[in-house]
């Protein structure tokens, strides 16, 4: 049998290669965790109730993670990577959330600039940070923000419930909806009570 020879320029090429999509990985894990970062500043902003802060926060992420894009903008195979979807679904659920604050709008894909997997994992999210609104709210006694909440919480749990996919094309969906539908239902009971409080509380004064 013959003796296979060393092909070094072969092994150079290879090697180059990899070193490239090392660094390429290093790169997202940075930007990730820039995103990602940003974006949890950009929440908890929202629930200090801080608008100014959170919209320069959100600004910063959403700059980001445009450089993150162009990043693996010649490495298609890398759009749905775990690093890229995390970075675009975090920051898709602090910029749909600030605008469900402000305004009760549900930012589109387009609008908010990801791709509708990360969009929909982001909604699904978000519904936490709804939740926790609503009893800031009830703990500072406006009901009327907690029932607004709680009627944004509906609309996006009838909206995630048109999305029957097995965990092949939407993972963890269907885990997703059910957290979201414990969420409201334990929102509905909390919103329930302090309206029905604050009714009390009323007829008590004008009884007096």
């Amino acid at each position: 049998m013959g003796v296979i020879k060393l092909n070094e320029g072969l092994v150079e090429q290879i090697r180059g290669y990899l070193d490239k999509q090392e660094k390429i990985r290093e790169e997202i894990l940075e930007s990730s965790r820039k995103v990602i970062r940003l974006s949890s500043r950009t929440i908890a902003a929202i629930h200090r109730k801080e608008d100014e802060k959170a919209g320069e926060f959100l600004s910063k992420a959403r700059e980001e993670l445009a450089a993150l894009i162009e990043i693996i903008r010649d490495q298609p195979q890398l759009f749905e990577s775990g690093l890229v979807m995390s970075a675009q679904q975090e920051y898709g659920e602090a910029a749909i959330f600030r605008s469900l604050v402000n305004n009760g709008k549900l930012l589109t894909p387009e609008e908010v600039g990801i791709p509708y997997k990360p969009y929909l994992f982001a909604i699904s999210d978000l519904c936490g940070e709804v939740r926790r609104y609503a009893l800031d709210s009830i703990r500072s006694d406006d009901v009327q923000t907690a029932e607004r909440m709680l009627s944004l919480l509906e609309d996006i749990f009838t909206f995630l419930m048109e999305f029957d996919y097995p965990d092949a094309v939407l993972p963890g969906m269907k885990r997703r909806q059910d957290m979201v539908r414990k969420m409201l239902e334990l929102t509905r009971g909390d919103v329930t009570l302090a309206v029905r409080q604050l009714r009390l509380e009323n007829a008590l004064k004008k009884g007096q």
